[in-house]
């Protein structure tokens, strides 16, 4: 890519809006901070990725471009995750020991403190995605004098759950007798039964992501290589950080994550939406579906994307889109 064309992604031609890309000191460590939107009037949302380690920044262009005309969208490189990490490689196995609900709450909450002193706005809305749907909950749930309103895509419920719930219905979907058959049915039987990080664990879910794609995500929209390694966000380094998932730099946050139960605490002070994908195949919106009666907000809803899995902002951008503009105006 030329450096006219990076450039021009990087920092678009929109007299009123707003391109930062920057490391403040976030709960102790240097974290990478992005904002980008059209104008700077536009609301401001807190993206909190997938994961743990799971950044979208470098492929924001891609991802969430959308977005970008609507609303100013923050990417944030979670602790030991792409540019955070590189900016703290010297404390890699420091911050992997970090990663408690707690740490990650005041990570947010100090966030929302340095983009007061870059954008002007009285209260952001917060939205989390897959595993950032377990921090961004937790912290919607402590903090709603800093939120508009919460916004969740494919809210975590409890890992374990969410797993053997998609292998109860693979199981519907497989060929009977079949070697697929035969992996699901182990991976039920040997799924840990304690949350804790470890081979066992591993060894299920080695099993388990190309399945649940394979019967599940029929419609699942994939970046090309083109795509992943012409990122003009990302060093060829950072590019492979993110191909190459490595867990023990998250071992803290990965146990924080499996030992998280949405259910646990569902009171909120502020609007609450959930999306999820029909073809979910991580975080299921039925689970949801079964406690939403409990989930206390001043106002809450629930929207099914059909043709859409995981990422269903991306898989299914244009109805995405509708659906958070519409409820952030129903909220106004």
């Amino acid at each position: 890519m030329s450096k006219s064309a990076k450039n021009e992604i990087l920092y678009p031609d929109n007299k009123n809006g707003i391109y930062l890309y920057e490391y403040p000191m976030i709960n102790g460590i240097k974290q990478y901070v992005q904002i980008r939107g059209a104008d700077r009037k536009n609301p401001l949302v807190l993206f909190l990725h997938g994961g743990p380690g799971g950044s979208l920044a470098g492929y924001c262009h891609i991802q969430q471009a959308g977005l970008e005309d609507r609303f100013t969208v923050v990417n944030w490189d979670q602790r030991n995750t792409c540019k955070t990490y590189f900016a703290n490689k010297d404390k890699a196995n420091e911050i992997a020991a970090t990663g408690t609900m707690d740490d990650f709450v005041q990570d947010i909450d100090e966030i929302v403190a340095y983009l007061h002193t870059v954008y002007d706005f009285e209260k952001l809305i917060l939205m989390g995605f897959s595993w950032g749907t377990a921090i961004g909950s937790e912290y919607a749930a402590r903090h709603p004098e800093n939120l508009l309103c919460y916004i969740s895509v494919g809210q975590l419920t409890n890992y374990r759950d969410n797993v053997l719930f998609n292998c109860k219905k693979m199981l519907g979907l497989v060929e009977k007798g079949s070697k697929d058959e035969l992996k699901i049915k182990k991976m039920i039987e040997t799924f840990p039964l304690e949350p804790v990080w470890n081979n066992e664990l591993f060894k299920c879910m080695k099993y388990y992501r190309p399945l649940s794609v394979k019967y599940i995500a029929k419609h699942i929209r994939r970046m090309t290589w083109s795509d992943i390694l012409g990122s003009p966000f990302m060093s060829f380094k950072e590019k492979l950080n993110g191909l190459i998932m490595n867990h023990s730099l998250h071992t803290k946050a990965c146990e924080t994550m499996i030992s998280y139960d949405f259910r646990n605490n569902m009171k909120y002070d502020v609007p609450v939406f959930f999306v999820f994908g029909e073809e979910e195949t991580i975080c299921n919106p039925e689970l949801v579906e079964e406690c939403f009666d409990d989930i206390s907000a001043p106002e809450k809803k629930l929207e099914i994307i059909p043709k859409a899995a995981h990422m269903c902002f991306f898989d299914q951008p244009d109805t995405f889109l509708s659906l958070m503009v519409s409820f952030v105006n129903s909220i106004a």
